[in-house]
């Protein structure tokens, strides 16, 4: 019996730097195995908790998105006067 390939993990630092380079730009964070883990780390990315690479909290948002290989989570950096509207 074959094994489910892992998935790799998310660079959630190299992330958040990309995302910094290009604000309002969406920037692929990672894919996980399930939507309830993907939804969950766009709280954290959202909130910073947990995921320091994403503070102060509210500089990022999140998205997640279903694909055949799992639930891709896609990040921007927004800039306080964006994140304050």
């Amino acid at each position: 019996m074959s094994r489910a390939q892992a998935l790799p993990r998310a660079d959630h630092q190299h992330a958040a730097d990309q995302a910094r380079q290009m604000p309002g730009q969406w920037v692929l964070a990672g894919t996980y195995a399930s939507r309830a883990t993907a939804v969950s780390a766009a709280l954290q990315v959202r909130t910073g908790e947990r995921l320091p690479a994403y503070r102060p909290a509210g500089a990022f948002e999140a998205r997640t998105e279903l694909t055949q290989d799992g639930a891709d989570l896609w990040v921007r950096y927004v800039t306080p006067s964006e994140g304050a509207a």
